[in-house]
């Protein structure tokens, strides 16, 4: 899976593409490399922008099913 632009998805706040954010990375024993990485759609400046998260966090639940 690629980490870059999803094809289409903006952010429902500022407009902006939403990128992909690694959330969960399982890791098997004897193997050097993840078996199995899970991304969520993430838009860096509303995420991190403090008087918005909840409203972000809700649009993107709504959005999503998060």
């Amino acid at each position: 899976m690629t980490t870059e632009l999803l094809h289409g998805d903006l952010c429902p706040l500022c407009g902006r593409p939403l990128t992909l954010r690694p959330t969960v990375i399982v890791r098997s024993s004897n193997v050097p490399y993840p078996t199995r990485t899970d991304y969520l759609p993430h838009c860096t400046a509303c995420a991190n922008d403090l008087p918005n998260v909840q409203r972000w966090n809700d649009l993107m639940n709504d959005r999503y099913g998060l």
